[in-house]
């Protein structure tokens, strides 16, 4: 299903180029590595926590990001507003809550391996 939606992001995208360029302002987080509960240090598990916090707090500066500029435009263009602008910002934003929200339940499964592996030790 993932990759269905990523196909469907990227075909928005290369069919918007002039679009997507209008929204290069916005800067989108890097999503960070993900860690082995089983084999990780307690240390890189904080260390992971953290830097997924960091990409929700930045993917939400992001998002908004996005969503003030994408007004900005609307109010700026009046009647003569292009809907594939909107459509491209709203494709970027879906997929970096996708991103976001993967990433959170990742990092939480990984939470619980980790301690499964320390509470059996």
């Amino acid at each position: 299903m993932s990759k269905k939606i990523a196909f469907i992001v990227a075909t928005l995208l290369l069919g918007a180029t002039p679009a997507f360029a209008q929204n290069a302002v916005c800067v989108e987080p890097v999503v960070p590595a993900a860690v082995d509960g089983k084999t990780v240090k307690r240390e890189q598990l904080l260390t992971a926590i953290a830097q997924t916090k960091d990409f929700v707090a930045k993917s939400d500066v992001y998002q908004q990001c996005i969503a003030d500029d994408l007004e900005a435009k609307k109010k700026a263009a009046g009647t003569a507003f292009d809907e594939q602008v909107h459509t491209v910002a709203m494709a970027k934003v879906a997929a970096n809550q996708q991103a976001k929200d993967k990433l959170v339940a990742d990092t939480n499964a990984q939470i619980a391996l980790f301690k499964q592996q320390t509470a059996a030790k």
